[in-house]
C-alpha cells in the first residue's frame, strides 16, 4: 500500500473530525454546550494520524502500535463512565507489558518507548476524560495532552530500569506510577482524577478495604494484577502457578469486600440527622452566572419549602457557588443571603449550608495573603481583598454563622500553578480580564459545628482528594457534606464520575455523604459508598435523606496514604539505583572468582 493510499484513508477521517470541529464551534456561537462531540472530534484526529504511522510502505500492518491502542482502549473502556466493566483495568497494561519486552529485547530506544507509551496513555485521557473540553477547547486539550505527557514518565523510569536493574523492573514499574499519583494529588498543577484505583469506584461492595489503603491500595491491586496477567501470558503453557496466582490475587480481595459490605455495622451510636439536599438546575456556562439574583433566589426557596413541606429537617443543603459577591465577615449583609435567612426562619429547618462566590477585605495594616487583590477605591486609597470559594452555615434559629474556605484548586480555572516561575506573566494575564492570584484559603479542614453533628463542607474539587480528605475526619467531621457544580462538563461521563469518587471518599473514612449538585446528580451515600438515593441530571429538585453519624476512625484515616510512602521510597532507591549504574556501571557487577 502506497504511501499516497495511506493519506487517502486518513483523509475522511479527517475530514469528518473537520466538521465535528465546525459543528462544535457553531454551536459555541449558539450558547450550546459540546456533549459528546469532543470524543468524536478526538478520536477521529487519533485514528487518522495511527493510520498513517501503523501502515508500513509495504501494507502491512505495526503490530507494536496496535499494542499500544489495546492498552489505551481498555484503560479508558474500564475507567467509569461507558461500560460497567472495571475488571478491563486488571489486565490493561498487559498489551504495554507485551510491547515493551519485545522492544527490549530488540534494543529499541527510549524514543520509541515514550511514543507506545505516550500513544496508550493519550487515547486512556481522550477515552475518560474528553468531557473536559465542554469546560474550554483549550482546558480540554491542555488536561489530555499533559496528563498524558505526565503518564509517560513512569513507564520510561521502568524502561530505565529494565535496562539497569531488569531483576527489579516491574517492582519499579509499580512504585514509579503510584509515586506518579500521589504526586499528582499534591503539586500545582494537580489532576488525580484517573487515580487507577479511582476505577472501581462504581462498585463499592468490591473495594471495601480502601479502609485500609485508600484508592492508592487499589493502583497496586489493579497494578500487581496486570503484572500476573502477563506472566501468565508469557508462560509457555498459561496454566499453573501464574494463573493461580493470578486468581488469588484478583479474588480475595473482592471476597473480603464483599463480606464486609453486606456485615458492616457504624461503630457506636452517634446519632442520625436529616438533610435535604436542593438541586436548583442552573446551566453554569450562560446562565447562572448571568441571570438575575431574585429569580435564582425564588428557584432556591420554592425549592426549599418544597423539600420542607414533606416534614422537617437539620439541615437544608444548597450547592457549591450558590450565591455570589458575599463579604465572608458580613454574609447577611448579602441581599440573597439575607432573603433567604428572613424567607426561612421560622421553617422547619435549622441550619442552611450553601456555597458561595465571595471575598475577604484586609483590614488597614493587616498581613495579606498571596491570594490578595488590589483595587483603587474612590478616595485614592488602596482596597486589598482575597476572592473565595467558600461555605456558609447560618443557624436559621439564632442567625450564628461559621464559614469555610475551599483548599483545593481547580489548575487554572480556580489557581494559577506555579505562580512564583511565571511571575513574569502576572501582567498579561490581568490585560487578559483574567488573575494570577488565585483564591484565599485556610490551613485547616474544620467541620462545621452544629448542635446535633460536626460536617465536612466540601467543595466540589475536594472530593476527588483521599489523603487530603482525611483531614475533616481528624477534625472531627462525623458527616460529609459535598457541595459542586458538575453542569460545567454537560451529560457527559464527568458528572458521573464525580459522584461515584463520593463512594471511595464514604469507604475510606466510613462517614455517610450527601451532595448537593446544582444540575445534578444529587445523591446519599451510606457509610458502605452505597448510593441509596440519587436525583436525575439536569432537573430542577430537591432530594431528602437520613444520615448516620460515625465518631470511629479507620486505619486510612489515622495513617493516610502509607501506600504512597512506601512507593516513594522505593522509587528513591531505584532512581539512586539506576543512576550509579549509569555513572559506574562496573559498581554493581560481580567480581570474578
Amino acid at each position: 500500500m502506497s504511501h499516497q493510499l495511506r493519506r487517502l484513508l486518513a483523509f475522511p477521517l479527517l475530514a469528518i473530525a473537520g466538521f465535528i470541529g465546525l459543528n462544535m464551534y457553531w454551536r459555541y456561537q449558539r450558547d450550546e454546550l459540546w456533549g459528546h462531540a469532543p470524543l468524536f472530534l478526538y478520536l477521529f484526529v487519533y485514528a487518522a494520524v495511527l493510520l498513517l504511522l501503523t501502515l508500513r510502505p509495504d501494507g502491512s500492518v505495526r503490530p507494536n502500535n496496535l499494542l499500544s491502542v489495546l492498552s489505551g482502549v481498555l484503560l479508558g473502556l474500564g475507567f467509569p463512565g461507558y461500560l460497567p466493566f472495571p475488571f478491563a483495568l486488571l489486565i490493561a497494561f498487559v498489551p504495554l507489558l507485551v510491547l515493551h519486552t519485545r522492544l527490549r529485547d530488540t534494543g529499541a530506544g527510549y524514543g520509541r518507548m515514550f511514543w507506545h507509551g505516550f500513544s496508550a496513555f493519550l487515547l486512556y485521557n481522550v477515552l475518560a476524560t474528553y468531557w473536559v473540553t465542554n469546560t474550554s477547547l483549550a482546558a480540554g486539550l491542555f488536561a489530555i495532552l499533559v496528563n498524558s505527557l505526565l503518564m509517560t514518565l513512569p513507564w520510561l523510569a521502568f524502561h530505565w530500569t529494565s535496562r539497569k536493574s531488569p531483576r527489579v523492573a516491574y517492582l519499579a514499574l509499580g512504585a514509579f506510577w503510584i509515586s506518579f499519583e500521589h504526586l499528582h494529588y499534591n503539586w500545582s498543577l494537580n489532576w488525580p482524577w484517573l487515580t487507577l484505583g479511582n476505577g472501581f469506584a462504581q462498585f463499592p461492595a468490591l473495594i471495601q478495604w480502601y479502609e485500609l489503603t485508600g484508592a492508592l491500595g487499589g493502583t497496586v491491586w489493579i497494578l500487581g494484577a496486570n503484572y500476573l496477567a502477563f506472566r501468565w501470558y508469557q508462560s509457555t503453557e498459561r496454566r499453573g502457578r501464574p494463573l493461580l496466582a493470578l486468581g488469588l490475587v484478583v479474588l480475595l480481595p473482592m471476597a473480603f469486600s464483599l463480606l464486609r459490605y453486606a456485615t458492616y455495622r457504624p461503630a457506636g451510636d452517634a446519632g442520625t440527622i436529616s438533610v435535604a439536599a436542593i438541586q436548583p438546575n442552573f446551566e453554569p456556562h450562560y446562565e447562572k452566572f448571568a441571570d438575575d439574583d431574585s429569580a435564582q433566589l425564588d428557584t432556591f426557596l420554592n425549592l426549599s419549602r418544597a423539600a420542607l413541606a414533606v416534614g422537617p429537617v437539620d439541615y437544608l443543603l444548597y450547592p457549591e457557588t450558590s450565591f455570589a459577591r458575599v463579604e465572608e465577615n458580613r454574609p447577611l449583609s448579602n441581599p440573597s443571603i439575607r432573603g433567604l435567612f428572613e424567607a426561612l426562619s421560622g421553617q422547619p429547618a435549622r441550619y442552611l449550608v450553601t456555597g458561595f462566590d465571595g471575598y475577604y477585605i484586609f483590614a488597614a495594616g493587616e498581613p495579606v495573603t498571596e491570594a490578595v487583590r488590589y483595587f483603587d477605591r474612590a478616595d485614592g486609597s488602596i482596597l486589598a481583598l482575597e476572592a473565595l470559594n467558600a461555605t456558609l452555615q447560618i443557624d436559621l434559629a439564632t442567625g450564628e454563622y461559621q464559614t469555610y474556605r475551599k483548599g483545593v484548586f481547580v489548575p487554572g480555572a480556580e489557581s494559577f500553578p506555579f505562580k512564583s516561575v511565571f511571575f513574569f506573566l502576572e501582567d498579561w494575564v490581568n490585560s487578559l480580564g483574567g488573575t494570577v492570584a488565585g483564591r484565599g484559603t485556610q490551613s485547616r479542614r474544620l467541620p462545621l459545628v452544629g448542635e446535633k453533628a460536626k460536617v465536612a463542607p466540601v467543595i466540589c474539587y475536594e472530593s476527588v482528594f483521599g489523603d487530603y480528605f482525611t483531614d475533616y475526619i481528624r477534625e472531627g467531621a462525623q458527616a460529609i457534606f459535598v457541595m459542586t457544580n458538575d453542569g460545567w462538563w454537560d451529560k457527559t461521563a464527568g458528572h458521573r464520575q464525580h459522584l461515584w469518587f463520593s463512594s471511595l471518599r464514604a469507604i475510606e473514612t466510613r462517614r455517610a455523604v450527601v451532595r448537593s449538585a446544582n444540575t445534578g446528580i444529587s445523591s446519599f451515600t451510606d457509610q458502605r459508598g452505597h448510593i441509596s438515593s440519587q436525583t436525575r441530571y439536569d432537573e430542577a429538585t430537591f432530594l431528602r435523606g437520613e444520615m448516620a453519624l460515625n465518631n470511629a476512625i479507620t486505619l486510612y484515616v489515622r495513617f493516610g496514604d502509607v501506600v504512597a510512602r512506601i512507593a516513594l521510597l522505593l522509587a528513591a532507591m531505584l532512581l539512586l539505583g539506576n543512576l550509579t549504574r549509569s555513572i559506574s556501571p562496573d559498581a554493581f557487577s560481580r567480581k570474578k572468582a
